[in-house]
């Protein structure tokens, strides 16, 4: 385990490379959950009440999925910046941007949820277009910011 801490070894190359995997994985976790429970709400419009359900625990679990990978995508990309960087400076306006549009995410998805809650469905499902069209901008912003 000494090899781990001692100065040069590949630990930190090692640990960044596990934080990239789980934020890459995470992005498309959740990616796939912003468009798929769209999808699986239209079709509860046609579903027979028997399936109704069904599609509602679907949708709620890709939901709860998309939560967890937000989650470790808010951990794995400060430490990726620590880990590679050692912090925010020298970081261009690119970054800053995307850390704006997190935000904005974050809000869409706090404001779907009570909307979602309080039974508004349509209005949550405006509110998750902006959580769409700000996961597209956080994603340029990104390849902006390190490329």
């Amino acid at each position: 385990m000494a090899w781990f801490l001692e100065s040069g070894a590949p630990s930190m190359d090692i640990a960044f490379d596990v934080a990239l995997a789980a934020h890459l994985l995470s992005l498309l976790a959740a990616g796939a959950a912003l468009i798929g429970i769209p999808v699986v709400f239209a079709r509860m419009s046609s579903a027979t009440p028997e399936m109704r359900p069904v599609l509602s625990g679907i949708a709620q679990s890709l939901g709860r999925a998309a939560q967890i990978a937000f989650a470790v995508l808010i951990v794995s990309g400060p430490l990726m910046i620590w880990l590679r960087y050692g912090g925010v400076e020298g970081l261009n306006n690119w970054f800053w941007v995307k850390m704006a549009l997190i935000i904005v995410m974050i809000g869409a998805m706090i404001v779907g949820g009570r909307l979602r809650a309080a039974g508004n469905v349509v209005a949550a499902g405006t509110i998750a277009w902006v959580s769409r069209a700000a996961l597209v901008g956080v994603i340029i912003a990104a390849v902006l910011t390190f490329e």
